[in-house]
């Protein structure tokens, strides 16, 4: 007996929440998918979706520094990697990388730098 069906959690996020993640999931997918396409050798693709303004927008981070980029691509990049062929692996990363820029927002709303 299955005891958990991803289509229906058992907790109810809000929308706002609930759009990051979709967008977060999204671009995991994509960086997975495009990083195996440069290692066939498919370079510079001009259909590569880039949803980076977005997903900082939906969370509210929204400075546009060279800093805020350089940390989100590295958040990015080092959870895409992580993903595997399954709806769980992607959320698990998708969650961890909305908990790492909330984070990154709180920090910045500190002062820290």
């Amino acid at each position: 007996m299955k005891i958990h069906d991803p289509r229906y959690p058992l907790v109810k996020l809000p929308a706002e929440i609930q759009i990051s993640l979709f967008l977060i999931r999204e671009e995991l997918k994509c960086r997975k998918l495009f990083r195996a396409l440069h290692h066939a050798g498919i370079d510079d693709c001009y259909f590569q979706p880039h949803l980076d303004l977005l997903i900082l927008k939906s969370i509210g981070i929204d400075d546009e520094t060279d800093d805020t980029f350089a940390r989100y691509e590295t958040i990015i990049e080092k959870r895409s990697k992580r993903i595997g062929a399954d709806h769980d692996s992607v959320m698990k990363q998708a969650f961890k990388v909305y908990h790492e820029l909330v984070d990154e927002k709180k920090r910045k709303k500190a002062g820290v730098p």
